[in-house]
């Protein structure tokens, strides 16, 4: 079976900063939503703000509702509840 080799991307720094700063905050959503499930919802709010401060509310709230359904089957009335107690990212203290 033939695999093709697989070729790094060039990428500036700049590029490469952001591809970690999103694939980070991905991450941070799949621990938020992993909380949410286990119930620890002080937890998975403190990862969303961490998650909302590197890839913005919109970015966050589709990661959520992904991984909160798909890979850890929580009901979407359940994740809506989650994502409705949260402060807007853009209200100033």
């Amino acid at each position: 079976m033939y695999e093709p080799r697989i070729r790094p991307v060039p990428m500036s720094d700049t590029q490469r900063r952001q591809f970690v700063q999103k694939a980070k905050a991905d991450a941070l959503a799949y621990d938020a939503a992993q909380s949410l499930s286990r119930g620890e919802t002080s937890q998975a709010a403190t990862l969303a703000g961490q998650c909302i401060t590197l890839a913005g509310s919109e970015q966050f709230t589709l990661w959520l509702r992904h991984y909160a359904t798909t890979r850890f089957k929580l009901s979407t009335p359940t994740v809506d509840a989650f994502l409705s107690s949260m402060p807007p990212a853009d209200v100033a203290l």
